[in-house]
């Protein structure tokens, strides 16, 4: 049956699944960074704190580190992608699944950071010290990259709901996908959004 409302509600006779393909696709993107995550935190965590060998960085294994993280952006796009046509739809924008894809990325991003100071360590002497501007300017772009992909389901489908409903949205939701865009309170914000979006759902029963 279809619902002809001002609210934020599913509206299709037959439901689709393309958001949620959008998160899931997330999903398998999150997992495929934390194992090319691995591929470089071994090495460098058995070298630095151990002191142990536990792996080069060698060609082979930043070939891989390469085609993962290719096989992540590809990922994106698709959800990218998903999440258009599951927004345009206004389906369920299965907001409770990214506060799971947020959380799930905390330890990453923990992780991210002790990579960045592990490798500074290493460029410490006058032939590698000028690379480290560069470096960190790189990780940053890649980290913020990884945690909006997270967030653009959530913003397509708020974007594509405005235009199409011509209403104001509730002011959680926009102070929710303003603090998507920034790190640490990514989270906050998606909790945000899903708290008013639940919200908005009982207000059409």
């Amino acid at each position: 049956m279809e619902v002809q409302t001002g609210k934020i509600i599913s509206a299709q006779k037959e439901p689709t699944h393309f958001m949620l393909a959008a998160k899931i696709v997330i999903l398998v993107a999150t997992v495929v960074l934390y194992v090319m995550q691995m591929l470089i935190a071994v090495p460098l965590f058995g070298a630095f704190v151990l002191e142990e060998n536990w792996g080069e960085l060698d060609n082979t294994r930043l070939s891989a580190v390469g085609i993962l993280l290719a096989v992540a952006l590809v990922l994106d796009l698709v959800s990218f992608v998903l999440a258009i046509i599951g927004s345009a739809k206004q389906e369920e924008p299965k907001t409770g699944m990214t506060i799971l894809i947020k959380a799930l990325f905390i330890p990453f991003f923990l992780i991210n950071i002790t990579l960045y100071i592990l490798s500074f360590l290493g460029m410490m002497n006058p032939f590698l010290m000028w690379a480290i501007p560069l470096v960190m300017c790189i990780g940053v772009c890649l980290t913020y990259a990884y945690m909006f992909m997270s967030s653009w389901p959530d913003i397509i489908y708020m974007i594509i709901y405005l235009i199409k409903n011509k209403r104001r949205p509730k002011t959680g939701m926009v102070l929710g996908l303003i603090f998507e865009f920034f790190f640490v309170l990514d989270l906050i914000g998606a909790i945000l959004v899903h708290r008013a979006y639940k919200k908005s759902l009982e207000e059409t029963v």
